[in-house]
């Protein structure tokens, strides 16, 4: 939640400073760009990325239906379940990251 938060915050200012340098524009102030100040954008993080997150914590496999239940729950990251598996399904084709255990069923590879 305080990482939501942060984001909103972090955008907001942001926001707040390109009106702030659109008033001075209108009001004929010189403008240049070292008068924003440039944030590094927060990189979000993949769903694979949070998937293996989930699934290092777990004691063994889950389901797809449960990966995007705890995705919404803990991280606030809505997806449907049919990309999400698709996309698992390849890194387990390709030996990255997880293990298919059966038809939509996954665990971290150890």
């Amino acid at each position: 939640m305080e990482n939501q938060q942060e984001i909103i915050l972090k955008t907001l200012e942001i926001l707040l400073e390109i009106q702030l340098s659109s008033v001075k524009k209108a009001l004929g102030k010189d403008v240049s760009k070292s008068n924003i100040i440039r944030r590094k954008s927060v990189k979000r993080k993949s769903m694979i990325e949070y998937c293996v997150q989930i699934l290092t914590g777990e004691q063994g496999p889950l389901h797809v239906d449960k990966l995007v239940n705890i995705l919404e729950e803990r991280f606030g990251r809505v997806t449907d379940r049919d990309p999400l598996s698709s996309a698992l399904a390849k890194k387990a084709k390709q030996g990255l990251l997880v293990r298919r255990v059966s038809p939509a069923m996954f665990e971290i590879l150890s």
